[in-house]
């Protein structure tokens, strides 16, 4: 028991050790209501993923600075360690080799979005959009499925801008995430109705550069806070503020 206890807070002072260097967290976020959100409204709200997030680090005496900017650019400024990591990202076997994934902190639903119903008739699966001309955002993992499938894509710098690309009818389709698009499609009045086809769930998780200093004492401390804050209710608690069930 004393080995133990000694292990124990030995992991504890290499956690405050590797971070002792930096008052704060820099992290690199792209506009994602209610995940994070860039311009929050009257009700003060950054956003469920950013509030986890936080309240996990300040458990570890660690504060958070949040930038935002479009997606693609804060993957690549987290992966080259010009921030310490990112609010959030999904896996892929590329983003390893730069990037530290935590435990789960979600799932999105990811699918397609139309003008109509017909036009999602007869697609079961990313393959069955050859030919297709569907918008994403760039550097999502999703327009490099896109374009393993022959889609004929259209990279845009956010989800709101696919979005609009859809209503405008300069594409067939927007792959993207479900709960983000139809916040965007319920905030502004002139979307009109917009069919969804789910394609699958789909884990995300908080991710930091391996190029920080003290990255991966840093993201045990991480999940070791993420798992006592499930166990205690407080993640349920930070969701119930933003009405989401999804977890």
């Amino acid at each position: 028991m004393i080995g133990l206890l000694g292990f124990i807070l030995g992991a504890g002072a290499w956690v405050a050790e590797g971070l002792a260097s930096q008052s704060s967290l820099r992290l690199a976020c792209n506009d994602f209501p209610p995940h994070k959100i860039a311009h929050p409204v009257d009700d003060g709200l950054a956003g469920f993923d950013v509030d986890i997030i936080s309240e996990a680090l300040k458990r570890m005496g660690q504060s958070v600075e949040v930038s935002f900017m479009p997606w693609k650019r804060a993957l690549e400024m987290a992966e080259r360690g010009t921030y310490d990591g990112l609010c959030s990202c999904s896996y892929t076997k590329e983003r390893e080799a730069k990037l530290l994934f935590s435990d789960r902190l979600g799932a999105v639903s990811v699918g397609l979005f139309a003008r109509n119903e017909d036009v999602l008739s007869g697609i079961a699966a990313i393959a069955d959009l050859r030919g297709h001309k569907v918008a994403t955002v760039g550097g999502y993992n999703l327009e490099s499925e896109l374009i393993d499938a022959g889609a004929d894509v259209e990279a845009t710098s956010s989800d709101k801008n696919a979005l609009d690309m859809l209503v405008a009818g300069n594409v067939d389709l927007f792959y993207g995430y479900e709960l983000t698009t139809k916040h965007f499609i319920a905030s502004d009045p002139h979307t009109g109705r917009i069919a969804y086809k789910e394609i699958r769930h789909n884990p995300y998780y908080f991710c930091l550069s391996r190029a920080m200093p003290g990255a991966e004492a840093a993201m045990q401390g991480f999940n070791q806070s993420l798992s006592a804050m499930a166990k205690d209710g407080s993640i349920q608690l930070i969701l119930d503020r933003y009405h989401v069930t999804f977890r």
